[in-house]
């Protein structure tokens, strides 16, 4: 994922809300989200060339998410960060045993940024920026390709209009989407500066990117209710921003499972 809007135990209906989008080049092979058979009960997308996954739930409500961090010039990516995502529904260990032993192995991978929870928490970790491991309190928080705390226009918008719909009881799936479909660029004095030049910071700046060989390839709303009831949404796009796949999957927590 390149934008991540949540809101952890901010909702009285909703203890956890996702709006996100993925951007990724549009040749990379993708699966649309779907049921896993390894590891089991995990629902998500899958990179089909490196194995891992961006963005996922399972049965038990454990959710994970995970962006890359950007940097001018980049660095060799030792293993994939999808990875960090696909792993951590391999195993049944806490949010929080799986955020120290990431931040532990941090160097191992490319530089992230990696959103994982259960039931009881939910955990930040980078292996980049000042802040590298966090709990997250109640609240709204967006986060992208910059380091956790930082001011991009993206974020600060995404971040914003997720709390006004949540305030306002007005947030809905579709309201979601039309959030993560907007494709307006910044003005220049508010992008940020990470070294990749003033054309490229405007065109990344939009919650929607869209061109023909990198964009926006998904968007994905999820929500896991009070009642226990969780629903995935996914639309993946083509180059031109057509919508090419609606998935939709529910399904009532599996609390036995959970330890």
């Amino acid at each position: 994922m390149c934008l991540i809007a949540f809101a952890w135990q901010a909702n009285r209906r909703y203890p956890l809300v996702v709006a996100a989008n993925r951007d990724e080049f549009h040749a990379r092979p993708t699966e649309a989200a779907h049921w896993w058979m390894q590891p089991p009960g995990l629902f998500a997308g899958r990179d089909v060339r490196a194995g891992g996954a961006w963005c996922g739930v399972d049965r038990r409500g454990r959710f994970a998410a995970v962006t890359n961090v950007r940097e001018a010039g980049g660095g060799q990516t030792l293993r994939s960060r999808g990875l960090l995502v696909r792993d951590y529904f391999q195993q049944f260990g806490s949010a929080e045993a799986w955020a120290e032993q990431m931040l532990e192995q941090g160097p191992a991978y490319g530089p992230f940024n990696l959103l994982v929870g259960d039931l009881d928490s939910l955990w930040f970790v980078s292996n980049r920026g000042r802040t590298r491991h966090r709990r997250l309190g109640p609240g709204v928080h967006a986060i992208s390709n910059g380091h956790w705390g930082d001011h991009w226009p993206k974020t600060d918008r995404a971040q914003a209009r997720l709390s006004t719909q949540l305030d306002a009881n007005c947030f809905t799936p579709a309201a979601a989407f039309e959030l993560l479909a907007d494709t307006d660029a910044a003005p220049e004095a508010e992008l940020p500066d990470t070294g990749i030049g003033t054309s490229r910071e405007r065109f990344l700046s939009s919650l929607f990117i869209r061109s023909p060989q990198y964009g926006t390839r998904a968007s994905t709303v999820i929500t896991r209710s009070h009642d226990g009831t969780i629903d995935f949404h996914e639309r993946g796009f083509a180059a031109d921003g057509a919508i090419v796949h609606r998935v939709h999957q529910q399904w009532t927590l599996d609390r036995n499972n959970h330890p």
